[in-house]
């Protein structure tokens, strides 16, 4: 998911579905509406002229051009004195003319209406005068001529006062016997109209409109549902994936986003508003525009001023939410900075208790305030409950921010100190906390990295060496065993042999003890785990040691359970623990003294007790005993590197063994305790 929604491809075709699937519901949602208005009209649709709609229009465009010829007669008789000369009048923006015609030299007067100037119309009234906005020409310059020019278009209406010819087939008189006809029928003119094949857009739109929902309707709910369904997912990615980038977690934000949020709401308010009011216009032009192309070049201006709408909108959206999820939405304001300036720096003096009493007082104020208010207007609950919502939001975010900062400081705890807090995440007091706590982090990661370091330069140090210094050494040790065969007659030199061959083997074993210290403190080891039997390999150790106990006259008690027990554990490295031990008995036990061996289960472990008492005062701590090159005996007169307890110890954890030292006194005990394995 986090892959996805970082996508740069899908956000874009996102943002270009949204305002076409919006398109596409209105769309389909009108083809919806008009279709339940004007059902009647597509039982059967063959085309717009065949529809109950274009009929009504043209009669009631026949009914208009009826009423305004007889309110301007009217008024022309009212304002002067007619003659049957060649007369001429202005009135209002209706030009009237009288022109003579050559049949039976009958007066015509000449309308022009422009209010119906979708449509040749030529009215005959009862008296005779002869009304319409026919243009003349050597083909309209009689009245026959007219109604012959009238006749002669693909749709047209005449009443010749006894019948209704038509090729309408919605206009003929068992379609408008009870439309209105009956006005025109007692008004006593006679009718001719046509509608004008030049100018003919209405006509043309209507049909536009009409074969979209005869062509859509049946499918548009389908459509419909599709496309929200769409739209909602389309929004959903949109709104997930803002602020987003691929490859990052975090939130970016641009220079866009750290514009004051009221300038962004001045201006994108205002470019809302102009772009509204023009795309406003131009469908209003549409509907008046006559001519095809002027319409098809409208439409798609508007399509044009659709989407810089949609895209000015979409930026104010896609700034807002990204302000949001980045948590500089009130950061980014000029209220805030405001208050920043003037009360900012007086609210940071005070204390945690004195901000929370100031806080939660505000919090009371303003719900007092809302809950009068809503005691008058009902509405204002609805804002209470809001600003409830809020502020109760806004403590369960403080109190996860909470949960982030223990748990880093338990992860601290427990020597976990990567992964730093966010403090983008964070706010106020908590986000100063975090910082902290981060330095704290990055000031123990610096040490720990620079004393694991320092340990790994030692122990590549102490295996250098060791490895330079037996070289030399093995070759000391050959030498010495051949001079050792040799028949020497001087008793010095055979005791200096002796000296020699006694410190060449103690330097061979301290370099052995170093590089198995130096393995055994890295992991160096390659172990093999087997099922061990305790009992059997300590009395394996003890039988290797008996000369050594007896000669100092140690006494070894043992207490073993009846049965055998065991652990998992590399036998070989395990003998060498136990021997470390054994060895370190030998040398600092008290003479004539116990040495106790115990094997006990507990709380399924085995732990294995030795102790003894130590002839040489113990004046040393737990801790300083476990670190290399330190004995029990500070005078260092005995044999022994000091590695011996650091080397069971590492042995141990290695084995994933627990390996312990207790002091009480001259009282020496060493405690390892292993999983049980149960067989």
């Amino acid at each position: 998911m986090k892959y996805i929604k970082n996508l740069g491809i899908i956000k874009a075709i996102c943002y270009i579905l949204v305002p076409m699937l919006v398109l596409i519901i209105i769309l389909n949602a009108f083809s919806i509406a008009y279709y339940t208005s004007y059902e009647e009209d597509f039982v059967d649709y063959k085309g717009y002229v065949d529809t109950k709609r274009f009929a009504d229009n043209y009669f009631y465009n026949i009914q208009r051009a009826l009423r305004i010829a007889k309110e301007e007669k009217k008024y022309i008789q009212s304002q002067s004195k007619l003659k049957t000369e060649k007369m001429t009048y202005k009135i209002d923006t209706v030009a009237v003319e009288q022109i003579e015609a050559n049949d039976n030299n009958i007066q015509t007067i000449q309308y022009n209406f422009y209010s119906i100037s979708r449509y040749d119309i030529l009215l005959i009234s009862p008296n005779g005068d002869i009304i319409t906005n026919v243009e003349k020409t050597l083909q309209t310059d009689t009245l026959e001529k007219i109604k012959q020019y009238i006749s002669s278009k693909k749709y047209y209406w005449n009443y010749d006062l006894a019948n209704i010819i038509t090729n309408v087939e919605k206009l003929q008189y068992e379609e408008i016997a009870y439309s209105g006809f009956e006005e025109i029928n007692e008004s006593g003119y006679e009718i001719y109209t046509a509608l004008k094949e030049e100018d003919d857009s209405e006509f043309y739109a209507y049909n536009l409109m009409y074969d979209f929902v005869g062509s859509t309707y049946e499918t548009a709910p389908s459509i419909i549902t599709i496309s929200i369904i769409l739209l909602i997912a389309c929004m959903i990615y949109i709104i997930i994936g803002i602020g987003h980038k691929q490859g990052s977690n975090q939130i970016y934000t641009n220079k866009l986003d750290y514009i004051p949020y009221e300038i962004i709401g001045i201006i994108g308010g205002t470019l809302v508003g102009i772009e509204c009011y023009i795309l406003f216009i131009f469908l209003e032009l549409i509907h008046r525009m006559s001519h095809r192309f002027a319409i098809n070049t409208g439409i798609i201006i508007s399509i044009i001023l659709g989407y810089v709408l949609y895209i000015t909108l979409a930026v104010i959206v896609v700034t807002t939410i990204r302000r949001i999820k980045a948590n500089v939405f009130w950061k980014n304001t000029i209220c805030y900075r405001f208050f920043k300036f003037t009360l900012g720096g007086l609210f940071t003096n005070f204390s945690q208790t004195v901000k929370l009493a100031m806080q939660y007082g505000g919090f009371i104020l303003v719900s007092v305030i809302l809950g009068i208010v809503s005691l008058s207007s009902p509405l204002v609950v609805i804002f209470l409950f809001a600003f409830w919502y809020y502020i109760f939001k806004k403590i369960l975010d403080y109190m996860g921010q909470m949960d982030k900062i223990r748990q880093k400081i338990k992860n601290m705890y427990n020597g976990e100190i990567k992964n730093p807090l966010n403090e983008k995440e964070l706010y106020g007091e908590l986000k100063q906390i975090a910082r902290e706590l981060n330095d704290i982090s990055g000031g123990l990661s610096n040490a720990i990295e620079e004393a694991t370091k320092s340990e790994r330069l030692k122990t590549e140090l102490i295996t250098n060496v060791s490895h330079d210094i037996k070289t030399p050494l093995t070759s000391i040790i050959n030498y010495v065993d051949l001079m050792k065969q040799e028949e020497i007659k001087n008793p010095k030199i055979e005791e200096y042999l002796k000296i020699l061959d006694s410190k060449s083997q103690r330097l061979k074993k301290l370099t052995e003890d170093l590089l198995e210290a130096s393995k055994a403190s890295s992991g160096n080891i390659k172990l093999t785990m087997e099922n061990l039997n305790v009992k059997e390999l300590i009395k394996q150790v003890r039988g290797e040691f008996e000369d050594r106990f007896n000669k100092k006259e140690l006494e070894i008690i043992e207490t073993f359970p009846e049965e055998d027990i065991y652990i998992m554990a590399d036998s070989r490295y395990m003998y060498r623990v136990l021997e470390n031990m054994y060895i370190n008995i030998s040398k600092y036990a008290l003479e004539n003294s116990r040495v106790y061996i115990d094997v006990i289960r507990k709380n399924g472990k085995i732990q294995i007790d030795i102790k003894n008492i130590s002839k040489y005062k113990l004046n040393i701590s737990v801790d300083e005993l476990m670190q290399r090159f330190v004995r029990g005996e500070t005078s260092r007169t005995t044999e022994g590197s000091g590695l011996g307890i650091s080397i069971a110890k590492s042995l141990t954890e290695l084995q994933k063994g627990e390996f312990n030292i207790y002091l009480d006194g001259d009282l020496f005990k060493v405690v390892i305790q292993f999983q049980e394995i149960i067989k």
